[in-house]
């Protein structure tokens, strides 16, 4: 018989909502941004950043796209920053080329204020408060313990003693394994954690036909679950990153140390889900069909485990999930010999920054054996991702046990081959395979 537990986690990882399956359609989300659908820009853009540096406008301009990925920010005019050198002062030099843009954005100021929009020594404080919960050590004992290893388990064990023989890992396993893992870190469980994850999505970043009124009921039912959730770790501290968060300390400028707010719990588990959800899912199909269309690397890691996090690392590079970033540059300044004006939105294009031929050789090709160099696949800087090594080890943990059920899995040659589709959210539209 089941364990409640192991009930928990199966109605926290399956429904047949289609209003839940939707979240996780790459196709809907390119179509929602206006890209075309089923299209790979990759060399499109490595087109464009061979052109310039930095160039005047707008990512999508210069690829011929309509509409600003970024409105809001109240810019007067706009550059786009494609080269490594670049992109690593844009992402540097945070209290110049800021940050702080995102608090004018609509989407950022329905969420609330999250270390993704502080500069300087604001976000230096609350990031330092949550750094201890996403430090490696930390992540391979208790994240993975406590909750990547089961998640995994469970969704690859269905697979197994489902007795078909073909499967779309896309929808079976890169997509709810992330949702699943960060949502219960949190706290919540059971049907709950599908539902929480669909009201954060509609209400932040539902499409242009989503009633205002269907957005602020998502809203106000998000902020009414996290406030349950840390009243009852206020009351009984459950092990779960509310209550670590609720434990730990922000360290002022006069030394004197203070709780984390609510408003700042909450903005952290928004953007951890949104973080954690999002670019995971992508990003473990990218490598899984990166290593089964690449066959050598997918025996090389099956034989020798350690390289799997190299074919993570380089899927990252290769085709990182969010290709570009917004900032407000609030300064005058000059990069690579290009004048920017205060007030200007910058874009950083790390996605053409890790094919820069300057830094990388061979830049295009899909290699776990190139020389190793610091990609931005999780960007760069100060706001490098807080909970890198998470998704790092979700992805390993989920190609370890692929390789373990199924060491002959290969893509499936009687389904249409998989496209890697989207412009400023990536992915696979698609994986279907051969488990045996």
């Amino acid at each position: 018989m089941a364990t409640k537990a192991a009930e928990n986690l199966e109605e926290a990882l399956f429904s047949d909502d289609p209003e839940y399956n939707a979240m996780f359609d790459v196709n809907q989300q390119g179509i929602n941004a206006g890209s075309v659908e089923g299209k790979d820009y990759t060399d499109d853009l490595n087109a464009v950043a061979a052109k310039g540096a930095v160039q005047e406008g707008s990512m999508r301009s210069h690829l011929g796209l309509p509409g600003n990925t970024f409105e809001g920010m109240g810019a007067e005019r706009t550059f786009t920053f494609y080269s490594y050198r670049a992109n690593e002062i844009g992402w540097r030099e945070n209290t110049l080329i800021s940050s702080e843009g995102y608090q004018k954005m609509g989407v950022f100021q329905m969420i609330g204020p999250t270390i993704l929009s502080m500069v300087g020594k604001q976000h230096k404080r609350l990031r330092a408060t949550a750094q201890p919960l996403f430090k490696r050590p930390r992540v391979l004992g208790w994240w993975n313990a406590r909750f990547v290893q089961d998640t995994v388990d469970v969704l690859l064990d269905r697979i197994k003693m489902s007795g078909n023989n073909h499967c779309d890992m896309n929808a079976n396993l890169c997509a709810p394994l992330p949702m699943a893992v960060v949502t219960r870190a949190i706290g919540l469980e059971g049907s709950s954690v599908i539902e929480f994850r669909y009201h954060l999505h509609r209400g932040s970043f539902g499409s242009a036909d989503t009633p205002m009124e269907d957005r602020l009921a998502s809203f106000q039912y998000v902020d009414r679950v996290l406030d349950e959730m840390v009243e009852n770790n206020l009351r009984e501290p459950g092990d779960n990153v509310i209550a670590s968060l609720m434990d730990n300390e922000v360290t002022e400028d006069d030394g004197s140390k203070r709780r984390l707010t609510k408003e700042e719990i909450f903005g952290f588990c928004k953007l951890v889900i949104f973080a954690g959800g999002g670019t995971t899912w992508r990003q473990l199909g990218i490598t899984i069909h990166a290593l089964l269309s690449h066959y050598d690397f997918w025996e090389a890691c099956r034989e020798d485990r350690t390289l799997i996090e190299q074919a993570v690392d380089e899927s990252l590079r290769w085709r990182a999930t969010d290709p570009v970033f917004p900032r407000l540059c609030v300064a005058d300044t000059e990069v690579e010999g290009v004048f920017i004006p205060a007030n200007s939105q910058v874009q950083l294009c790390l996605g053409t920054a890790n094919h820069d031929p300057e830094v990388f050789e061979n830049p295009t090709a899909y290699d776990i054996f190139r020389k190793k160099e610091h990609h931005m696949g999780f960007g760069f800087g100060p706001h490098r991702c807080l909970g890198m090594d998470v998704a790092k080890q979700e992805m390993v943990l989920a190609i370890n046990g692929l390789m373990d059920r199924f060491p002959n899995m290969r893509l499936d040659p009687d389904q249409p081959a998989p496209i890697f589709g989207g412009l400023e959210h990536r992915g696979m539209t698609s994986l279907p395979v051969v488990l045996d």
